[in-house]
């Protein structure tokens, strides 16, 4: 199916960097039908506001034709089992049965480590939330070759026990790398899965499988385990960013595309970035007075920017 173009503006690309400061050569996104909504916004900000030279979406295989319909260049729709096959069924086999629920959740993070994988190890893969809208210019590479990453507030115990059981390294930054995206080098995700596999005497995948607590809804995190690799074995090639971003979008302004341009800009006053997850549904009257105030702050926050 044929793709056409935003009207949006591309930005401006330096045909001339020092090479001391590398190029992001693919975003990698991992969306289903139940974000398409969220992502027809997101797409079209991602492409405006992150510079790369090549942009990926990995959805199930039996929605590359929705997916196409909505995503335009120069974004690609891959299908998910180009990168791991039938492992849907291998996860379903591996979790109990009251956490059958999770194989989906579980499969997306493998399809990211996977579809950065293909990568040669001297490229550069940014990894973004198909759910998450950037409301500006995004920045992931300073001046200095640094990759920046941004700060998340959640802790799970149950993640870095995954980490202490296969890789042996104990948590010792005081934030999540659960932040909606995360930058690295292919090498660096190549020694995190050559590590696992060493660990377990398997394939990657099957040794994250083996060391995962199979009980636990929530055993292993993509993000977390990736940052914390890279935080323990290439510290001084990274920098923390303390910039904001927001995390509950539905309960603050309400469904992407029913924003107004005047609610974004307001946004953008305040946040890099912002999240709508599905599981943020609002409830209650209550909640609904709250959002619709908001959007009224954010609105006038927006036309107040313009003037």
């Amino acid at each position: 199916m044929q793709n056409f173009c935003w009207d949006i503006e591309m930005p401006e690309v330096s045909s001339v960097m020092p090479s001391a400061v590398p190029a992001i050569d693919e975003v990698i996104s991992v969306c289903s039908i139940k974000d398409i909504d969220v992502w027809t916004v997101a797409a079209k900000h991602i492409v405006q506001y992150i510079s790369a030279k090549q942009y990926t979406v990995i959805v199930p295989d039996a929605q590359v034709q929705m997916f196409s319909a909505v995503t335009k260049v120069p974004y690609q729709v891959k299908p998910e089992s180009l990168f791991v096959g039938n492992l849907k069924e291998k996860i379903a086999q591996t979790l109990t049965p009251e956490n059958q629920d999770r194989v989906g959740w579980y499969l997306q993070q493998f399809v990211k480590i996977s579809a950065v994988l293909t990568h040669d190890d001297r490229d550069v893969v940014l990894i973004w939330d198909a759910d998450t809208v950037p409301l500006k210019q995004l920045e992931f590479i300073n001046s200095r070759g640094q990759f920046i990453y941004y700060k998340g507030d959640e802790y799970r115990k149950s993640y870095f026990d995954f980490i202490e059981r296969a890789l042996g390294l104990k948590r010792t930054q005081n934030f999540s790398f659960i932040a909606q995206s995360l930058i690295l080098k292919v090498s660096w995700a190549r020694e995190l899965t050559n590590a696992l596999a060493q660990s377990a005497q398997l394939p990657w995948i099957d040794a994250v499988l083996s060391f995962l607590d199979k009980a636990e809804p929530a055993g292993f995190a993509e993000f977390e385990t990736l940052g914390t690799w890279i935080w323990n074995h290439h510290h001084d090639e990274i920098i923390i960013s303390e910039r904001p971003w927001y995390r509950n979008g539905l309960s603050l302004v309400g469904n992407p595309p029913k924003l107004s341009q005047s609610v974004w800009n307001g946004l953008a006053k305040s946040y890099d970035f912002i999240s709508f997850e599905g599981w943020d549904e609002l409830v209650g009257l209550r909640k609904r007075l709250k959002r619709i105030a908001r959007r009224y702050q954010y609105s006038y926050r927006g036309k107040a920017s313009a003037v």
